[in-house]
């Protein structure tokens, strides 16, 4: 397993995380597929809109608009004012206990599909938690686990019921002390979950480095940290999750942060209000340096896969013609040719890692030609 340390000088979030739960506007992304739209322009909180799309404020309906989700795709949008008053349509007392329901009532209490589709795997014995930030600069994961420490653990003793004779494994970096110091106050009340120290290692938190670096390969369940937690949303609180946790750093940021905020916020609006330093020098990469996009922020909304913003200062290298050194294929961690998708136009597979963009010698952007774009230079 070829995985490499990046050169970025990570820094320390010492800022106590902030909110933004009162915008005065979210934008809930409509489907594909051709639905109809909601009659009712009163919207309470945690109203279903579609299949796994929950309102996130209360309000009234205003209108239709055009936004960007995190990969960059346009889509149509409905427009939700907030009434300020967080209204819903009915409470459901929140469980005492989580630790001895069936796994029917468990999996009946999940919002998300695709958390549901996982889960309903019957030979699981091991449960394997990434608490690991991939991404340079981003500390999501691991600000859900220091904040919610006991939530996570709850929920994983809730899981190992339904599973019998499994166990749990939260894997973390082995730098990140403070998530590690959090776990090690209260793990020891819990059995049959166990931390394990990762090395820094960029990739090592998916899925399919972390199962071959921890030698798991089969009967196991896969999930994030910030997966175990909105699983404490849904089966205890009994609730769809409706905010997440987004970082806001680089080496263009003093001071690094993390904000917790509705889902169908703008960006533009995150750093509108929390942001005061100067962006003039500076490129703004849409959920990281290496896996992001430049794009947008008028338009791009916070959506389940919006991660954080890289403000990394105007780098002014300027782009090469390509010296033939290979660089990018050895460092490819799934042994894919990059030089076939720019010099050949030719479809390779991709994991969207940006490590071949990130070792070039000759600054190419060789991950937007593996994403599709093609190289106007060939002849």
């Amino acid at each position: 397993m070829k995985l490499v340390t990046l050169d970025y000088e990570n820094k320390e979030v010492h800022e106590p995380i902030k909110y933004f739960l009162d915008p005065n506007f979210v934008y809930i992304p409509l489907p594909d597929k051709k639905e109809k739209l909601k009659k009712e322009k009163e919207i309470k909180k945690e109203n279903l809109f579609y299949d796994g799309i929950y309102a996130p404020i209360s309000g009234e309906l205003v209108g239709l608009e055009k936004c960007i989700t995190p990969k960059g795709v346009g889509i149509n949008c409905l427009v939700l004012a907030n009434d300020f008053q967080e209204k819903v349509s009915k409470t459901i007392a929140t469980r005492k206990k989580i630790n001895s329901l069936s796994k029917e009532e468990v999996l009946d209490s999940v919002f998300s599909i695709a958390l549901k589709r996982k889960m309903k795997y019957q030979n699981v014995t091991t449960i394997l938690v990434s608490g690991i930030d991939d991404e340079p600069y981003f500390v999501n994961e691991s600000f859900v686990q220091r904040e919610n420490t006991k939530a996570i653990l709850e929920t994983l003793d809730a899981l190992l019921h339904i599973y019998p004779n499994s166990k749990a494994i939260i894997a973390v970096k082995n730098t990140d002390i403070s998530t590690i110091m959090a776990y090690n106050s209260i793990l020891g009340t819990y059995k049959n979950i166990f931390l394990k120290m990762i090395p820094n290692l960029y990739l090592i938190g998916k899925e399919e480095f972390l199962t071959k670096y921890t030698h798991i390969r089969k009967n196991y369940l896969y999930l994030t940290a910030n997966e175990v937690y909105n699983l404490y949303t849904n089966i205890k609180k009994r609730k769809p999750v409706t905010e997440k946790y987004v970082t806001i750093s680089g080496n263009a940021v003093s001071n690094p942060f993390v904000i917790r905020t509705k889902y169908g916020v703008k960006v533009k609006e995150i750093l509108d209000r929390f942001y005061k330093e100067d962006l003039a020098k500076c490129t703004l990469f849409i959920n990281g340096v290496m896996h992001g996009k430049v794009m947008d922020l008028e338009k791009t909304i916070v959506t389940f896969d919006f991660e954080g913003i890289a403000i990394m200062k105007e780098n002014k290298q300027k782009i090469k013609d390509c010296i033939k050194c290979g660089k990018c294929i050895s460092i490819c961690p799934i042994n894919s040719n990059p030089l076939l998708s720019y010099k050949r136009s030719k479809k390779v597979r991709c994991i969207d890692c940006g490590l071949c963009s990130y070792i070039c010698p000759s600054y190419i952007p060789l991950q937007k030609y593996l994403s599709g774009d093609k190289n106007e230079s060939i002849t």
